[in-house]
């Protein structure tokens, strides 16, 4: 049985009406029978829905004897690594990169994401069930998390710099965290979009808005810059000139650098099936060898979990260093590459200096059914023209997990060919898409 709330990332919709505060207490009220635990950690994002929806959790949980942890704005990663280093519940209320309009909640199970199993439990409450309780939990507000995620922080054992970089925190979850660290091991460090007032999260700002972060860095003469997402699970990286490098070149760097110190295991990293084709032949020529896994991060965590190998990623900056943290985490990878290049005594770009990037192309086609892709005429199509391509180039045609739409991404040598195939399959999809809606009206 498929779960009907639950996407591939928890619970998305628009704040206070897909996500509403009925929904929010039902949810908050499954927890402990779903996830058999007493307590629950809960942070929140900086949307202006999301303290409704932080609290209405927490009055379910405590209406069925929870104890609640109210940690208030904090990261994602925050909340997973001290769900599972008290071997708790957690929930996160944000929508990641999504507008402010959109909200989420991210349920974890010691630090896990929720399995079917225990989202079917939490959607029974969701649909109406009711718990018989007589008990009613604690509430108090809790600095523990960030507390024991800087306690994290140390473990690098950072020095303090005078790089000059610029961090951009998309007036999200991690401007709080990331300003408190920055500040204390990179004093020239300066942060941006790091006001928040409920309608300026992602706003032009953070890893999918980079315009923001690039003019900054020319205009004032940065050494680098790292931009993040609006729950702080993701980073983009640029240098001094502003070139853009995503979550393929830190899994790159990382995998160089953990390998000269003979801590890279299985001598493997994790990407996508998303990763620029001269990503991995860069990766083949340090002689590291890779695993390429569907997109999101919970494949990549399962790669590494089954494989035991210690870093893998995805091009979006969503970046899981396995051997620190168990969670992908922007701050953590942006850290961990200033310690290399500090250590290395190398700047960004010489960093990559050895990666030619394939020229790649992705086009996201809204407002059409995905249910399309499902269509054996759509199946026989895409198949077909991803003969036209060779073994090691990108030709990947998905639905959006959190958003509706189609995202169509090709990477190959040769430009006039992935601009002609790209036009052609945007164009079918959009025609098969639209003639979809019409039936259904």
């Amino acid at each position: 049985m498929k779960p009907e709330f639950f996407g591939t990332d928890g619970l998305r919709g628009v704040g206070f009406t897909d996500l509403n505060a009925k929904l929010a207490y039902n949810l908050g009220q499954g927890l402990k029978e779903a996830l058999k635990s007493d307590t629950v950690v809960i942070g929140m994002d900086t949307r202006d829905s999301s303290p409704m929806l932080a609290h209405m959790v927490a009055a379910g949980a405590l209406s069925v004897g929870m104890d609640v942890l109210f940690a208030g704005v904090v990261s994602t990663p925050m909340i997973a690594h001290y769900s599972k280093l008290k071997q708790i519940a957690g929930i996160m209320i944000t929508a990641s990169h999504n507008p402010y309009t959109d909200n989420g909640i991210k349920v974890f199970s010691k630090g896990y994401k929720s399995n079917v199993e225990e989202e079917l439990i939490i959607e029974s409450y969701i649909k109406g069930k009711v718990s018989e309780s007589d008990f009613e939990g604690n509430f108090s507000i809790t600095d523990d998390v960030e507390k024991e995620y800087l306690k994290l922080i140390k473990k690098l054992d950072l020095k303090k710099s005078n790089i000059k970089l610029v961090y951009d925190s998309a007036n999200g979850a991690n401007h709080l965290i990331a300003s408190k660290v920055m500040k204390e091991y990179f004093p020239l460090s300066i942060q941006i979009n790091n006001e928040p007032n409920g309608k300026n999260i992602n706003l032009n700002s953070g890893s999918t808005h980079l315009e923001s972060i690039k003019d900054f860095i020319l205009k004032n003469k940065m050494d680098l810059g790292f931009a993040y997402d609006g729950d702080g699970d993701r980073v983009i990286m640029l240098d001094n000139n502003g070139t853009i490098y995503d979550g393929d070149f830190i899994i790159y760097i990382v995998g160089k650098y953990l390998k000269k110190l003979k801590e890279l295991k299985g001598n493997h990293v994790v990407l996508t099936k998303m990763s620029n084709p001269g990503i991995l032949k860069a990766l083949n020529n340090s002689g590291i060898n890779y695993v390429l896994t569907d997109v999101g991060d919970k494949y990549v965590h399962k790669a590494l979990v089954d494989n035991d190998y210690v870093i893998g990623g995805e091009a979006s900056g969503h970046i899981i260093l396995r051997h620190i943290l168990h969670s992908g985490d922007g701050l953590l990878a942006s850290l961990y590459i200033l310690k290399m290049l500090e250590e290395e005594n190398i700047t960004l770009s010489d960093a990559v200096k050895d990666v030619n990037l394939y020229p790649l192309k992705m086009v996201n086609i809204k407002n059409v059914n995905k249910n399309i892709l499902h269509e054996q005429e759509v199946i026989d199509y895409l198949d077909k023209i991803k003969s036209e391509f060779d073994k090691e180039d990108i030709f990947l045609v998905r639905a959006s997990g959190t958003e509706n739409l189609i995202r169509v991404t090709i990477s190959c040598l040769d430009l006039d060919k992935l601009n002609k195939y790209m036009d052609e399959v945007v164009s079918f999809i959009e025609q098969k898409g639209q003639i979809k809606w019409k039936h259904m009206d």
